[in-house]
């Protein structure tokens, strides 16, 4: 039996109604390793402990900025949010903290990286470009940037990645914001050459892993869908 897999969808505020969207690479990753996958959109927060004792596991997917306020910080003035954001994610931090209560699988992709953070209490850098000026590019519009990625050992995402040699991938990456200061309970596991974290996962082994690049537009590159199989699988409870 596939496990179930709940995915998060990207929320917008047109015409007075929200949409809810999620891009087909995430369902055909999650499928390809074995999943059935859920999307799931973002509803009142009350609902996430129904959620979280249905599903085997949740990915948090990509999407705009989540409101600085939730960590305590005011609005950069390139920080892209707005009310169908705030709603996503005050779903996404209740869904994030009953998946965790419950020791459930969670893997955070781009914005997903960034929310697992900021639910375990951290803060983010709203704009890489005029925060960190000598940083590489992580960001091009209409298409990924590719660079190369550390990912420290050992840590459950090398072992789920399968690394070998130097712990080094290349990865598409498409984001201006990034973690900062890492939340509680969580540990840095990946870098880009310029410092900047690209990777999260839970400090006492449980299965909670972010990262900030976008393994399901990688699908020539054998570590992208080995994370995906290596999530379900846990998911699964193999």
């Amino acid at each position: 039996m596939r496990p179930l897999i709940g995915i998060t969808a990207s929320t917008r505020e047109k015409d007075g109604s929200i949409s809810h969207e999620l891009n087909d690479r995430y369902v055909q990753a999650v499928w390809r390793a074995g999943g059935l996958p859920i999307l799931l959109p973002a509803g009142e927060p009350e609902r996430a402990m129904t959620l979280a004792q249905r599903l085997d596991g949740i990915i948090l997917s990509g999407g705009r900025d989540i409101p600085p306020d939730f960590y305590g910080e005011p609005p950069h003035p390139n920080t892209d949010t707005d009310d169908a954001m705030r709603r996503r994610t005050e779903f996404e931090v209740a869904l994030v903290r009953a998946m965790a209560e419950s020791g459930k699988p969670i893997l955070g992709i781009c914005l997903g990286c960034q929310l697992l953070n900021v639910a375990f209490g951290g803060t983010l850098i709203q704009d890489i470009p005029s925060e960190c000026p000598d940083a590489l590019p992580h960001r091009r519009e209409q298409s990924f940037v590719t660079h190369t990625v550390r990912v420290v050992r050992p840590s459950l995402l090398a072992e789920w990645l399968r690394l070998d040699g130097e712990g080094e991938i290349v990865v598409a990456s498409s984001h201006h914001q990034a973690v900062k200061v890492v939340g509680k309970g969580l540990r840095a596991v990946a870098y880009a050459p310029d410092g900047i974290v690209e990777a999260v996962e839970a400090a006492d082994g449980k299965p909670i892993v972010g990262v900030q690049w976008h393994p399901e537009a990688q699908q020539d590159e054998p570590h992208a869908q080995r994370l995906f199989d290596a999530f379900v699988r846990t998911c699964a409870g193999e």
